[in-house]
Parts: C-alpha cells; sequence; structure tokens
C-alpha cells in the first residue's frame, strides 16, 4: 500500500481535508439545492395530478355535455316527425272530406241530370205521339176521304188517339 500511496503522492491529511469538504459541499446542496427543489418538484407533480384530475373531469362534463346534446337532437327529430305525422294525418282526412263532398256533388249533379233527360224524354214522347197522331189523322184523312163518312172518320180518330195515348214509351204498334 505503500508503494500505492507514493505512487500517486496520496497525503492523509489532504484526503480527510478533502473528505471534509466534499460533506460540507454536499450539506449546501443538500440544504440549499436539493431540498428545495425536491420540494419544488413534488408541488409540481400535485399541480400536474390536479390538472390530470381537472381535465378528467372535464372531458367526463364534454362527455355528459355531448350526450345531452345528442339527447335533444333526438327529441327534436322525434317530435319533428311527430308533427310531420300529424300533418300528413290531418291532409288525408281534409282529402278525404275533399273527396267525400265532390262525390255527392257528383252524385247530386248526376241525379239532376237524370231527372231532366227522363223529363226531355217524356217531352219527345209526347210531341212524338202528337205529331204520330198528326201523321195518322192527315193520312187517314187521305186515304178514307172517299169511302169514309165523317161520323166514322172522327170514331176512327178517337180510336187511333185512345191506341197511342195508352201505348208505353219505347212499344211498338
Amino acid at each position: 500500500m505503500d508503494s500505492i500511496i507514493s505512487t500517486f503522492h496520496l497525503d492523509w491529511q489532504i484526503m480527510i481535508a478533502q473528505l471534509i469538504n466534499f460533506s460540507i459541499v454536499v450539506f449546501v446542496l443538500w440544504f440549499f439545492v436539493f431540498k428545495p427543489l425536491g420540494a419544488k418538484m413534488t408541488e409540481r407533480t400535485k399541480t400536474i395530478e390536479k390538472s390530470l384530475e381537472e381535465a378528467k373531469a372535464i372531458a367526463a362534463n364534454l362527455q355528459q355535455s355531448e350526450e345531452k346534446k345528442l339527447a335533444a337532437i333526438r327529441a327534436a327529430q322525434e317530435q319533428g316527425q311527430q308533427l310531420i305525422n300529424e300533418a300528413r294525418q290531418l291532409a288525408d282526412s281534409e282529402r278525404q272530406k275533399s273527396l267525400a263532398a265532390t262525390q255527392s256533388e257528383v252524385k247530386k249533379i248526376v241525379e239532376a241530370g237524370k231527372v231532366q233527360l227522363n223529363q226531355e224524354k217524356q217531352n219527345a214522347i209526347l210531341a212524338v205521339k202528337k205529331e204520330a197522331a198528326d201523321l195518322v189523322v192527315a193520312a187517314t184523312k187521305k186515304v178514307l176521304t172517299d169511302i169514309i163518312t165523317q161520323p166514322i172518320d172522327e170514331k176512327l180518330v178517337a180510336q187511333s188517339l185512345a191506341k197511342i195515348k195508352t201505348a208505353k214509351p219505347g212499344e211498338a204498334e
């Protein structure tokens, strides 16, 4: 060991002095640097953890807000769909009422047309009967002017008119 001490020129007094200096430097660094630095690091760690917790709370609030927004949108969509369905039902109801009123009006018009047609048919039949009677009388006069006398002529005309009046419309004689 003496050879190592003499080779490296080690002095035990200098070594003790350096050890005391090193201890003083470590103590000063510990008391003025590492301890405040450790406190600051602990404080910073707590601040970061608190910020992380707040960020999680904000994320949870954001998620809840998003869910509420989606629920409100769904409710608005359902209400809108309900309004659309009610409008469709109202439109169908109004269309049915309008259709019923139109059908009723068409029936009235058709009935009035049928009545008018029957009346015109009756008038036409009466006119045809009258004209036919006039023609029968005229034809009978021409044919029978030489053969028949006045009383026979009147009797034949009366019989022909009676047959025409009692005949039903559309019957052939």
